[in-house]
């Protein structure tokens, strides 16, 4: 049997880690995010959400404290990625493909929005959040999220399979419906075709540096690059993308304000960075 992190965050003292289990003979996986309060002896932890459900494909699994309604809670993201899991995306009762919200106090969970296929990044600033979702063969997206919205996998991508290019040349048809909108779901805010792997979305704070206000950096891993973002003030359009090439897969990226410095996951060779400035 294995187990696979996928996120941890700290939240008001607690410590929240989303991971994928594999039962020891199986070829299916659990996701599970438990919590535990936090102290740097022993952390005992508890089960806070576990769909309870063994599919090959349980991606997604970004953690982020916000505020829903005026009340405190977790918002969590998951996948719905192969042939078995990604008509889920789409079925409003089940948990998979969705960004969701567990409230702090009554552990009420409601799905926030539905469509997704991987999404490996999300943001909650004040009213808004934002995810960065893996596209199939391209099309990995940006999104702004809103309740009750549908970000249209598995039915509309800017990406496409793995086989219709392998298998499919003569093919006339996409597999994915290429305009979200005219099909009645939410447009990204941006797609990249090709894809670049896209993993964690994090504001930059206006005091990093003078240069650089209203931010946000992108981590990518087929990328090997951060880039650096600004939106209108909407967030419906990038109004600039700079590449930030790093020659790394960037798995994550958080930001340590008591130095003003950026710590980067380097999945390629298994390092930790910083990156910093000088105004």
């Amino acid at each position: 049997k294995a187990s696979y992190l996928m996120d941890v965050a700290y939240i008001k003292n607690e410590i929240f880690v989303s991971f994928r289990h594999e039962p020891e003979n199986s070829k299916c996986s659990y996701f599970h995010v438990v919590k535990g309060n936090f102290n740097k002896e022993f952390i005992k932890f508890e089960s806070f959400f576990n769909p309870n459900l063994c599919k090959i494909n349980n991606y997604g699994g970004r953690i982020a404290a916000g505020i829903k309604d005026g009340e405190e809670g977790v918002y969590i993201t998951t996948g719905a990625t192969g042939n078995e899991e990604r008509h889920l995306a789409q079925d409003d009762k089940s948990y998979l493909g969705k960004i969701i919200f567990i409230n702090s106090k009554s552990k009420n969970l409601e799905i926030i929005s539905k469509g997704h296929r991987n999404p490996q990044g999300l943001l909650v600033d004040s009213n808004i959040i934002l995810s960065t979702e893996h596209g199939p063969y391209g099309g990995d997206e940006i999104n702004l999220i809103e309740a009750g919205n549908n970000y249209g996998w598995p039915i509309s991508s800017y990406g496409e399979s793995y086989k219709y290019f392998e298998d499919n040349h003569n093919k006339t048809n996409y597999a994915y419906k290429k305009d979200h909108l005219k099909n009645g779901f939410i447009e990204p805010i941006f797609s990249f075709v090709p894809s670049i792997g896209i993993s964690e979305l994090i504001k930059i704070p206006n005091s990093f540096s003078k240069y650089w206000k209203d931010n946000f950096f992108i981590s990518s891993l087929n990328g090997v690059s951060l880039y650096r973002i600004e939106f209108d003030k909407n967030f419906s359009k990038v109004k600039y993308l700079e590449k930030i090439i790093l020659l790394e897969r960037i798995r994550d990226i958080k930001y340590l304000e008591s130095k003003k410095i950026f710590v980067l996951a380097l999945e390629t060779t298994g390092a930790i960075g910083f990156l910093s400035v000088k105004n």
